[in-house]
């Protein structure tokens, strides 16, 4: 698990030998550019995020019997 992590942590590491030339952080439009490529990321994130809480809840839910409509 920690290698993946690791591994996941170092792809999204940005260092200068993945800017290429025209990598311009100067430009107006290059903050509008960074979102569009950490957007995606971000939901996704999210997603797993919401996706791992609802599993986690069901299985608890799952071994003491209670549901929603007990609460």
């Amino acid at each position: 698990m920690y290698r993946i992590l690791i591994l996941v942590a170092g792809l999204l590491i940005s260092t200068q030998s993945f800017a290429h030339a025209g990598h311009d952080h100067s430009d107006p439009m290059s903050s509008l550019v960074h979102l569009f490529w950490l957007a995606p990321l971000i939901i996704a994130a999210g997603l797993l995020i919401s996706y791992l809480k609802r599993r986690f809840s069901e299985k608890s839910q799952k071994i003491t019997g209670t549901t929603h409509r007990d609460l």
